[in-house]
């Protein structure tokens, strides 16, 4: 049976607040026996206890209730409250809440269930009061008001919570947490300069907390104000610079904008003030890694090598800079160290690493035996075989290892799609064609297969009508795809229509500059007689992808060289 609202939103608000003092916060409390026992109380309990588990949450409630008016019970109030909640009526749980306050005067959960029932309700002004009582019972400051703000999101319009909050807090101006809540109740309510306002009083009265200053901050970025945001973030580290927490946030601020020379100082800065911060070497380690700054790296992730639970991720890391660092050797000794969940990962690598060493039968079982442990991974593990030989020259065992995946998975469009795409480089255009009309059997709208066999058919063969056909089914499913519009400008081109060939091709290489679409354009301007042109786009792609097949053929075909720099 399906959890009500009322009692789902409620009873994930009590899971998540902080325990108060006078009230239990388990879900389903259990009742304080009273001094005498009678039959009728023994009997309500029961039945109470046998409804609320099959789901008759107002029986439940009827009965709970009556127990606790008979032993005076804030417990049995409790469980009626609950019940009442249970089946979404709000009038159950103030009558229940009723009596339990009458019990337990100090009971905040009761509290809390009548401003929900009052808010359900659309009673404005008895949600208030409650809140107002609940507001002065709750000990922590820094919890109190977001429960009134959780409390709050029943009210539907974000303005309106705002609204309720602010008559709730006036003549709190003076206290930084309820001016904290307004800013981000006003954010909320897309009211920027509001929340602004309330943020600047509440760092005011509390100059060395960083919840307001940082939501700011953030406040300036949601509105697309990074310059503006990244200057007031500056000049709070500047008034303050041994702040750890703001400059954690510079350096997320330069990782968000790709200046990774600039995170990575930030990061530097904060484990120089505290080293033992292993998230943080872990994020300098990434980043040293990706600028190449190998040495850098290696030290961060020999230090968080050194933390317990910490070890894997810092081995793994390892190996793939030893990788970087064409360390082969090194970078197989620390993925043969890596346990728990990069273990497949790691080993992954480690085979590919045996392989570029020619031992290329020991890749293979590696690979064989995490088939053997992960039987749910068999098919990226055939894949990554398969991927491997191919690799290493060796088409004819690739095709024998999708042969044999085939055979326990014979359906699966990713083997079906990757034997094809090896089966294209040998030749075999049967067999591409055989493959990618299986998955295309199952799956019309295969966007892939579509593209790879349309292409193919203009490339290999002079089944150009047949070809276009499908290119065409594949741009009107990814119209953007600079694969597809690649394929569709060099069917076009191959059809005799050069003029329409282009403007496909230029919008697959405004999109990305890739070796083959850039070969397929020069080739296209070549035969427009622009010829400048394609050697403008020859040379750049040549300078970029200096050893590309397809694009070496390309231009020794037309016998073109680089120009002199």
């Amino acid at each position: 049976m399906s959890t009500p609202r009322l009692g789902a939103f409620f009873t994930a608000l009590l899971l998540t607040a902080p325990a108060q003092s006078g009230a239990p916060v388990s879900a389903e409390p259990a009742a304080t026996a009273p001094d005498e026992l009678n039959a009728e109380l023994v009997y309500d309990v029961l039945v109470g206890e046998v409804a609320l588990q099959r789901g008759a949450h107002h029986a439940a409630f009827r009965h709970y209730l009556s127990a606790a008016t008979q032993a005076r019970d804030p417990g049995l109030a409790e469980l009626a409250a609950a019940a009442a909640l249970g089946a979404d009526d709000a009038d159950a749980a103030l009558q229940a809440t009723r009596l339990w306050i009458e019990l337990e005067p100090l009971a905040t959960k009761a509290r809390q269930i009548r401003a929900y029932a009052q808010l359900d309700r659309g009673d404005r002004s008895g949600a208030l009061d409650e809140l107002r009582r609940l507001l002065d019972l709750l000990p922590d400051p820094a919890h109190r008001y977001m429960q009134v703000a959780q409390l709050l999101t029943r009210v539907a319009e974000p303005a309106e919570r705002l609204s309720m909050m602010r008559e709730l807090l006036a003549g709190r101006d003076d206290d930084a947490d309820a001016q904290q809540a307004l800013a981000m109740l006003a954010a909320a309510a897309d009211q920027p300069d509001a929340a602004r306002a309330y943020a600047e009083r509440a760092a005011l009265l509390r100059p060395d907390w960083n919840d307001p200053r940082m939501f700011q901050v953030r406040l300036l970025a949601t509105e697309q104000r990074r310059d503006d945001a990244l200057a007031l973030l500056q000049q709070y580290l500047a008034a303050d610079p041994d702040d750890q927490e703001l400059r954690l946030m510079l350096a997320q601020f330069h990782v968000d904008a790709e200046r990774y020379a600039e995170a990575l100082t930030e990061f530097s800065r904060v484990l120089e003030a505290d080293p033992a911060q292993p998230d943080v070497l872990l994020a300098a380690a990434v980043l040293a890694a990706e600028l190449d700054a190998l040495a850098q790296a290696r030290d961060y992730l020999n230090r968080l090598h050194a933390f317990a639970g910490r070890a894997d991720d810092a081995a793994y890391l390892l190996g793939q800079v030893e990788e970087q660092a064409e360390n082969p050797q090194q970078a197989m000794d620390w993925y043969r160290q890596v346990r728990g969940e990069n273990l497949s990962s790691a080993q992954i690598r480690l085979a590919g690493l045996h392989a570029q060493q020619g031992e290329v039968k020991r890749a293979r079982e590696i690979l064989q035996r995490l088939r053997d442990q992960s039987p749910a991974d068999a098919i990226t593990l055939y894949l990554i075989e398969g991927d491997l030989l191919s690799e290493h020259g060796l088409d004819e065992q690739a095709i024998a290892v999708y042969g044999d995946a085939l055979k326990a998975h014979p359906e699966n469009a990713d083997l079906l799609y990757g034997r094809a795409m090896l089966a294209v480089g040998m030749d075999r255009v049967d067999l591409l064609e055989r493959d990618l009309r299986r998955i295309l059997v199952a799956d019309p709208d295969h966007v892939d297969a579509l593209n790879a066999l349309g292409y193919t058919l203009a490339d290999r063969t002079d089944r150009l009508d047949e070809a276009l056909s499908l290119v065409e089914r594949a741009l009107q499913l990814s119209p953007d795809e600079p694969a597809i519009l690649d394929s569709m400008g060099w069917v076009r081109y191959r059809m005799g229509d050069a003029t329409g060939a282009e403007p496909y091709l230029r919008k697959a290489l405004d999109s990305v500059f890739d070796a083959e679409i850039a070969a397929h354009l020069g080739e296209v301007l070549w035969t427009l007689d622009r010829r400048d042109e394609a050697r403008a786009i020859w040379e750049r792609a040549l300078s970029e992808y200096p050893t590309h097949e397809y694009l070496l053929k390309v231009l020794g075909r037309h016998r073109f060289t680089q120009s002199e720099p």
